[in-house]
């Protein structure tokens, strides 16, 4: 089986299974890594990175503010954020081989971290934070927004993907609102688009600002 199906298979099996660990994670980007941007494109129609950047600079207009792409994978944030004349991200994934083709996109540092963990990052240490693509099936809960509320200073931005397949049944809804009733952010917008076009699957878009 090619690398491409492998990965594909992968993603086609998330939807039916159980959640999975960092470990089984690990080792599935490190086989897919290669061929995850082909995939990305020409396999599963992604677009969520683009249209996040896209988002993400209506509300941000000083392009040196810290950012962090928060599961950065081979990059693909980070492309769209240089080309918007960003020039201060980091990234972080938990995937070594994700990690190495990013290393060409953009990136001032880019290290080892999983959502599901504590993220080696300081309390308030990024004025803002992006979050691609991480939020989906057998992920990533949604308690671990805290984790990104906890490494952004107060009045910063937070922009994130949730797959719309677990928007309600991991508990996004309601922790997002939640999170707004009990001041520990505000929602600027949420919208749901295009996210993986070839597999016709939404995905819900969500900038807050945090209190």
């Amino acid at each position: 089986m090619s690398e491409n199906k492998k990965g594909l298979k992968f993603y086609d099996n998330l939807d039916l299974t159980h959640s999975h660990n960092d470990e089984d994670l690990q080792v599935v980007y490190k086989e897919w890594a290669p061929a995850y941007d082909h995939d990305n494109d020409n396999l599963l129609g992604t677009v969520s990175q683009p249209l996040s950047v896209q988002i993400f600079q209506e509300y941000i207009k000083d392009k040196s503010l810290r950012i962090i792409d928060v599961g950065c994978g081979t990059g693909l944030v980070g492309v769209a954020l240089e080309k918007g004349g960003f020039s201060n991200f980091d990234g972080i994934d938990i995937s070594q081989e994700m990690i190495d083709i990013a290393k060409q996109r953009g990136y001032s540092k880019l290290f080892i971290g999983s959502l599901n963990d504590s993220l080696p990052c300081e309390n308030n240490e990024y004025d803002a934070a992006l979050c691609v693509g991480v939020f989906t099936h057998g992920h990533v809960s949604s308690d671990r927004l805290d984790e990104l509320i906890r490494i952004v200073k107060p009045g910063g931005i937070i922009c994130f993907t949730v797959n719309e397949g677990v928007y309600d049944s991991y508990g996004f809804d309601s922790k997002i609102k939640n999170l707004e009733s009990t001041n520990i952010w505000k929602i600027l917008e949420i919208r749901k688009s295009d996210y993986m076009t070839k597999k016709n699957i939404k995905g819900i878009y969500c900038v807050v600002k945090v209190i």
